[in-house]
């Protein structure tokens, strides 16, 4: 907390939500990945241990549970996972994108050159 703000619990609450978040070095290896945190300390598994003792004595343990509920409900929806593993499979880069892009325009103009090829119109 800030001695200067009594009411502003932003490095508090910061520190409390990363100690839900972390449990292991897994988790610290995968919030790395996203550039959400940053490593000087050495292994993973000792961030993930200086997370797991400065978050025992945390008071307000409530307080994230709206947001983790948000982010597990959001988890757990099969269709962001299904659009998750195609964006990341299939379309790493730019010129997949723009092949497939293509391809939805070719088709579109095939159907637009058979509608009107056909007789009577």
């Amino acid at each position: 907390m800030c001695p200067d703000a009594p009411n502003h619990y932003a490095v508090t609450s910061y520190k409390y939500f990363l100690y839900d978040l972390i449990d292991q070095a897994d988790d610290v290896k995968e919030l790395r990945s996203k550039h959400i945190l940053c490593n000087c300390l050495g292994s993973h598994e000792d961030v993930a241990q200086i997370f797991n003792e400065i978050g025992n004595d945390v008071v307000g343990a409530e307080v994230y549970e709206d947001v983790k509920a948000r982010i597990q409900k959001h988890y757990d929806k099969s269709v962001n996972t299904w659009m998750s593993q195609a964006l990341h499979d299939h379309f790493r880069s730019p010129w997949t994108i723009m092949a497939f892009i293509g391809a939805l325009l070719i088709l579109f103009l095939t159907g637009v050159q058979t509608y009107y090829a056909l007789p009577g119109n």
